[in-house]
């Protein structure tokens, strides 16, 4: 237990010695964590606003999310229309049908459903042809509850 105490002062000493350069390191270290989708995210959204307060904690969780998200659903929509290219169309023209009327509440609560795996949300999101500016906006509203509630929890 004495471990753990000693590691959190030199995370603070760390932060208060090298505020800006610790945040951006932070914050890059959660962009390449949310762009592989991996488990345990929240986790990491607590501990930043643990370590660096509610309100830089939100901006961080949120920003670094949108980011690391849109370069998955970037990298798997590219992939998938070069490898797989038949099923593809076929899957991507059958959810565009279906978000054709109402394309930012689909995504919104696609976003803010609990329990989903970000995996999941962001490899469904791939096979939508939506444009950047309504995956940023869908996005933003759906994950800021969430990590809204991670930031104030730590």
């Amino acid at each position: 237990m004495e471990l753990l105490f000693i590691y959190f002062n030199f995370i603070y000493d760390l932060i208060k010695d090298f505020y800006i350069i610790v945040i951006l390191i932070y914050f890059l270290v959660l962009v390449i964590f949310y762009s592989g989708s991996l488990p345990g995210s929240p986790i990491l959204s607590i501990a930043s606003g643990f370590f660096f307060g509610f309100y830089i904690g939100y901006l961080i969780n949120i920003f670094s999310i949108l980011i690391g998200s849109f370069i998955f659903v970037f990298l798997a929509k590219y992939f998938f229309k070069k490898l797989f290219s038949n099923l593809y169309k076929k899957y991507s023209n059958k959810i565009n049908l279906l978000l054709k009327n109402s394309t930012y509440e689909y995504l919104i609560l696609l976003r803010i459903i609990l329990g989903t795996p970000l995996f999941i949300q962001n490899l469904c999101l791939s096979f939508t042809n939506i444009s950047k500016t309504k995956f940023f906006i869908s996005s933003f509203i759906g994950f800021s509850p969430l990590m809204l509630l991670f930031s104030y929890i730590g």
